[in-house]
């Protein structure tokens, strides 16, 4: 008996020292997008259709809202924040997103935005909101984009 469970540990061990060693990366891990089913009814936040509704947004509103006529040239590090799938008492499902964008300015912003399902004109499709941090200045999304954040 104890032959047999010392062979076995020589064994473990010596597998051990075959396989590569892995380390956690939790920055990297938090910044991955989440597993998402196949049954999703919003498109992904990299999604060019998804892009193009949060820059004509903003090209629409800036010049209302800011006196400036600024525009969105450029998004990146697109990555989604979270998922809230349809299903229980929840009949909206969303995927938040976050990104950089560079303003025409040539500033970089963060620019946070939500897709929803159905939220889209008469309820029958998605739509998607975005806003840019430091450029609401009514507050229409919260102080700091805070309703469009999320987590």
């Amino acid at each position: 008996m104890r032959c047999s469970l010392a062979a076995l540990l020589a064994s473990s061990l010596s597998l051990a020292a075959i396989l590569p060693a892995t380390a956690a990366d939790y920055y990297e891990a938090s910044r991955q997008p989440a597993a998402v089913g196949i049954s999703a009814l919003v498109p992904s936040c990299e999604d060019p259709r998804v892009i193009a509704q949060v820059e004509d947004q903003f090209e629409y509103g800036a010049p209302r809202m800011i006196p400036a006529d600024l525009a969105i040239v450029e998004f990146s590090e697109l990555y989604e924040k979270s998922y809230q799938p349809l299903g229980g008492y929840k009949e909206i499902e969303r995927r938040y997103c976050q990104g950089t964008a560079l303003i025409s300015t040539g500033e970089r912003r963060t620019v946070y935005y939500v897709v929803e399902y159905p939220m889209g004109f008469a309820g029958v499709s998605w739509r998607a909101e975005g806003c840019v941090l430091g450029l609401d200045d009514w507050k229409v999304y919260g102080a700091n984009c805070e309703s469009l954040r999320r987590f």
